[in-house]
């Protein structure tokens, strides 16, 4: 039987100060790869959705952009409030779900979510919502957690029982097929692999947690795809997209 997501304010909430001490999160190469293909410039007014503690609302106020983070769980706006007052930085926050951004149409030029659309109720609304919000020209920028076709169900599977507030990845194709389906061009899709401890993929779950002890037996147990687990080590498998409203 598939299993109901929680609300992901309920795991993010309880684990608020762990994102905004997170090495990974906030130096992660994925964000300064998802930064430098979205080409920002100064005063470019940008929405980091889905924003978490805000480190990528924080790269992107540093380049001079007018930016809103926006996310769910008020314990993560708290951190980002707090991340930006303690760098020196301007940065609005706003409590919103990613599928009924609180933007006028055409108002944005950069919508950024990292990490975070694998929790969202329904992708497609997400995309949709910022093809409203962007102006002509505009661009999106997303980073997530991703595996082929066929694979997906098992790592979905994993992942809820790490964090039951996953909803589910996508696959590179069904990103593809969502974002030309909505209306984006100029899309530009990148796959990388990040060689992980299986306790390392579980933070901020301890090991010992009953998440935790459920998610390690999974992946240890069960007919791991190949892609997924080699020698001991988790596969951390990231999509990076860019894409642009016509």
């Amino acid at each position: 039987m598939a299993r109901i997501p929680e609300d992901p304010r309920t795991f993010f909430g309880k684990h608020h100060y762990d994102y905004a001490v997170s090495s990974h999160h906030a130096r992660g190469a994925d964000l300064e790869r998802l930064i430098a293909g979205l080409h920002a410039q100064a005063p470019e007014k940008a929405a980091d959705v889905a924003s978490g503690a805000g480190h990528t609302a924080l790269k992107l106020a540093q380049m001079g952009l007018d930016v809103t983070a926006v996310d769910i769980t008020p314990e993560m706006l708290e951190e980002t409030r707090r991340q930006a007052e303690a760098h020196g930085l301007k940065i609005q926050v706003s409590e919103a779900p990613a599928e009924a951004l609180p933007f006028a149409d055409q108002s944005l030029d950069i919508v950024t979510c990292r990490r975070a659309a694998h929790h969202f109720t329904d992708v497609r609304i997400f995309l949709q919502e910022t093809f409203r919000t962007l102006v002509p020209g505009g661009r999106l920028g997303v980073s997530d957690m991703t595996a082929t076709k066929e694979n997906a169900v098992w790592l979905n599977q994993l992942e809820q029982r790490r964090d039951p507030s996953h909803h589910r990845a996508l696959s590179p194709d069904d990103w593809y097929q969502a974002l030309v389906d909505t209306g984006f061009d100029t899309i530009t899709i990148e796959l990388s692999e990040e060689p992980m401890t299986l306790e390392e993929w579980l933070s901020p779950v301890a090991a010992d947690s009953p998440s935790g002890r459920e998610a390690l037996s999974f992946a240890q147990t069960s007919e791991a795809p190949a892609e997924f687990i080699r020698q001991g080590l988790f596969i951390k498998r990231r999509i990076l997209i860019w894409a642009r409203r016509p």
